[in-house]
């Protein structure tokens, strides 16, 4: 079985924030405001909203069950 990345392994895998906040700025993410690098900094803890899952997956080399798993992951530690 193979060991889920967490979301900061997932915007290193995708070319970091800066990378990521582009092309989901330029993929013009439906009811999604200009992405900022400062939100994509607050992924590891908030989780990375569904809306932009489109734009990770291929920029990651992901899924969405690797995504769900990964938000998942953050948001329990948030709670802890």
């Amino acid at each position: 079985m193979t060991k889920t990345r967490t979301i900061r392994e997932l915007i290193t895998a995708g070319g970091g924030p800066q990378a990521i906040a582009d092309a989901c700025s330029e993929a013009s993410v439906r009811g999604a405001k200009k992405l900022t690098v400062d939100a994509v900094y607050r992924w590891p803890s908030n989780g990375i909203p569904d809306r932009y899952w489109q734009v990770i997956i291929p920029l990651a080399e992901t899924c969405a069950d690797e995504l769900l798993a990964a938000n998942e992951a953050a948001r329990a530690e948030k709670v802890s």
